[in-house]
């Protein structure tokens, strides 16, 4: 058995474990804040896939056939629920819980 490793293998390990440890913060992330993401409603929730898909007020009001004022409520329920104050920080909720 040879011990050469090819230059394949040597590219892959850094890929590997920059790729294992975005899972493991993202499971240490979802541990964490497992309590706050199934404190959502089923519509807040409906809500928060739309809005993680990129959709704006108006598109969700029309889609979930509610008042543009209920979406923002809602988006205001999730954003205190979440502590979530950026897309991004949606977002990464949205990873962690496989939303996406």
């Amino acid at each position: 058995m040879s011990s050469h490793k090819t230059k394949t293998q040597i590219q892959e390990k850094p890929y590997s474990l920059h790729k294992l440890n975005r899972i493991q913060k993202q499971e240490i992330f979802k541990r964490e804040n497992l309590e706050r993401f199934t404190s959502l409603t089923i519509r807040e929730m409906e809500i928060f896939e739309l809005i993680v898909k990129n959709h704006n007020n108006p598109q969700i009001a029309t889609k979930l056939f509610i008042s543009r004022q209920t979406v923002e409520q809602h988006r205001k329920n999730i954003n205190r629920k979440l502590d979530a104050h950026t897309f991004a920080d949606m977002y990464g909720y949205a990873l962690a819980f496989d939303v996406v």
